[in-house]
């Protein structure tokens, strides 16, 4: 629980940020949102049901594969998936002008994926959502990452939400202040250093999270 808290903290500071920039594509945002908060309600009712060892295995096998992917193609193309996509043209608080096509379907099943699994997890998602973003639902990597944080800390809130009145909050909340003051200072800084590093740099940062993570996951589950 306090860990989703701090998520919720963390990833609601970040969309602060990008709300004073003007680089939350809104309509994005909350229909992927829409589309993940009934996984991560589904992933929350089955946190205490799926064996925690086969899930860690299964959760650690993604997160390599994903890392791995991500070092070997950090650059994503922002493209024209087809007809079927979602055409958008966004005007950041720079003047920048951001076309782009979301192609739909494989956007919201990735979305709905991602949060079933993160939800079943008990974490709040930033590894994932943000290379979902940009290789699936193929939005720049300026703009993915803000929409990003609107949907975690959407289903972070969401998910704490149904802990909360489930009753099953188990783990001490006593170090959330300490642990939120940390987050704010270092959202800070992430949002600073975001704004100086391409998307290519940005995206290997992501892939050695992602393989570390799942290496740590892999060693406690054996």
């Amino acid at each position: 629980m306090a860990a989703l808290l701090i998520v919720a903290v963390s990833s609601g500071i970040s969309t602060g940020f990008s709300l004073r920039q003007r680089r939350v594509d809104w309509r994005v945002g909350l229909v992927l949102l829409a589309a993940a908060v009934p996984a991560a309600l589904l992933g929350a009712a089955g946190n205490s049901i799926l064996p925690r060892s086969v899930f860690a295995i299964l959760f650690a096998i993604l997160l390599l594969v994903l890392g791995v992917f991500l070092m070997a193609r950090p650059h994503a193309p922002v493209g024209q998936p087809g007809a079927g996509g979602w055409s958008r043209d966004f005007v950041d608080g720079e003047e920048r002008r951001w076309i782009y096509r979301v192609p739909v379907r494989r956007s919201l099943i990735a979305s709905f994926s991602a949060a079933f699994a993160a939800a079943l997890a008990g974490i709040g998602g930033g590894l994932i959502f943000t290379p979902l973003n940009t290789h699936v639902a193929r939005m720049p990597h300026a703009l993915a990452v803000p929409v990003s944080h609107v949907v975690i800390a959407g289903l972070a809130l969401v998910v704490v939400v149904f802990h909360t009145t489930a009753g099953n909050v188990g783990d001490p909340l006593d170090d959330v202040p300490a642990l939120g003051i940390g987050v704010i200072v270092a959202s800070r800084l992430a949002n600073r250093l975001q704004r100086h590093l391409g998307a290519g740099a940005l995206s290997r940062f992501l892939a050695v999270g992602l393989l570390a993570v799942g290496a740590r996951t892999a060693l406690v589950a054996f």
